[in-house]
């Protein structure tokens, strides 16, 4: 795909994704999924969360599963780490969410001659 992109606009672009990657949020996320990759355990839960959630969905939302897996995302959703990184994840996707809705309504304002 041909890129519409100039210097001054890569330029642009490239410093609000500084920005964000050197916001407190996102280094305070990077630090604690370090941490994360650190746990075993907690791997472990991920990993079996991952698969009883392809298990549920392949064997048509089977209820047994289902508890199985609520169990497992409750263990999850009381580890301190993976709830703490999961608080700077959505505040680093809260900020690239932002700045993909100003895109959108300045293409829509360009787009509907309203500047």
């Amino acid at each position: 795909m041909e890129s519409y992109l100039n210097k001054e606009s890569r330029q642009s672009l490239n410093k609000i994704i500084e920005f964000i990657k050197t916001s407190p949020e996102y280094i305070k996320c990077n630090e604690l999924k370090a941490r994360m990759k650190e746990d075993e355990k907690l791997l472990e839960l991920i990993t079996k969360v991952k698969e009883l959630q392809k298990k549920y969905i392949r064997n048509n939302y089977n209820q047994k599963i289902k508890e199985e897996l609520d169990y497992h995302i409750g263990l999850l959703n009381n580890n301190n780490l993976y709830v703490l990184y999961n608080h700077y994840l959505e505040k680093v996707n809260d900020q690239i969410d932002l700045v993909k809705n100003e895109l959108n309504d300045y293409f829509v304002k360009i787009t509907n001659n309203i500047l």
